[in-house]
């Protein structure tokens, strides 16, 4: 990651905000040198994060530069990891890394394998208003909706994972058996191509790439996640469960930093674009025009249990499913 440093107009703004920040400070500060009050231990504040280099985990990032890790009273080292597949690095919380970024399908299949792993907090929603996911089919094609998809070319990033779980779902609540379709894995960045060259019908994509796929007049087929539940949460932020509830203050000033920074891209949008486009690199055009990600960690049973189903009818998972309810961290009692 390319990280620069924010500039004097892209600092926390001051008033209420700052004030409560400053209490954060006052309160983490005090509980981070002392004793957890569930277990009479030292809470550890130095916090090893690990996140994909794309726009919904970013938030940290942001967090970071501003200074809300340190305002919340923990010392936060954020590191690259190349895959979005809780699975493949699970086994590191706890060991390399403390808390981790990842995606529904991916956290359920991860649990299902025996990994103590707890959501401490959402990461981001899809919704109506701000969808991070689509499916288009070919400008000159056939396809007109989903049902048409039939006998037809689909790119899709993984045939694992959360997107290719939405399209799964979405293609079922349509009537279409996934039997029916062509499912032929492309990265995101050569959908647009294949799309335009005829070489795939369709293409389920995500933010920032989807700007570009409708403005070569590519046809919109429906956000897949909002088959799964609308609004759906499509990200969260995992911790091993042990850590977890030995750190409860530590995860808690680790969410109020978040929210911290989230309500700072909500006033300055264009600085947090340009700290986002140099940071993780994106295309200067796209990250002009890409949505930033709807942000929330605010996370519940509720909210885990319709994916969870929808990985119980697809098959992808044998074995036992975890409960939502064993998945999500029970919330503080202060």
């Amino acid at each position: 990651m390319n990280l620069p440093a924010l500039t004097d107009s892209m600092q926390r703004p001051r008033g209420v905000p700052a004030l409560l920040a400053a209490l954060g400070l006052t309160m983490t500060a005090a509980v981070g040198c002392s004793a957890s009050a569930e277990t009479g231990e030292a809470e550890d504040t130095t916090v090893r994060v690990a996140l994909v280099d794309a726009a919904p985990p970013s938030l940290p990032l942001l967090a970071e530069k501003n200074g809300d890790f340190a305002d919340h009273g923990i010392d936060v080292t954020i590191s690259s990891h190349p895959s979005t597949r809780i699975t493949s690095f699970a086994t590191s919380l706890g060991w390399e890394y403390d808390i981790v970024w990842g995606t529904p399908a991916d956290v359920i299949a991860a649990a299902s394998q025996g990994h103590d792993i707890t959501v401490i907090a959402g990461a981001y929603v899809d919704s109506d208003e701000r969808q991070q996911g689509q499916m288009y089919a070919a400008e000159s094609g056939t396809v007109d909706s989903p049902t048409d998809l039939r006998g037809k070319r689909m790119a899709v990033p993984s045939l694992s994972g959360t997107l290719f779980l939405a399209v799964l779902t979405s293609l079922n609540r349509v009537g279409v058996d996934v039997d029916d379709v062509q499912l032929v894995e492309v990265p995101f960045s050569g959908m647009l191509g294949e799309l335009d060259s005829g070489r795939v019908d369709a293409v389920a994509t995500v933010q920032p790439y989807m700007g570009a796929v409708q403005a070569a007049g590519h046809r919109s087929l429906g956000d897949p996640f909002l088959s799964i539940d609308s609004p759906a949460v499509a990200g969260m932020w995992i911790a091993e469960r042990e850590w977890a509830e030995k750190n409860p203050e530590t995860v808690s000033s680790f969410v109020a930093a978040l929210d911290s920074a989230d309500w700072w891209a909500s006033s300055h949008e264009q600085e947090a674009r340009a700290f986002l486009s140099s940071a993780l690199e994106m295309p200067r055009k796209m990250a002009a025009t890409a949505p930033l990600p709807d942000w929330d960690t605010s996370i519940s049973p509720e909210a885990l249990t319709p994916w969870i189903e929808a990985v119980a009818a697809s098959g992808q998972i044998h074995g036992t499913l975890p409960k939502a309810e064993d998945l999500v961290a029970a919330p503080r009692k202060d």
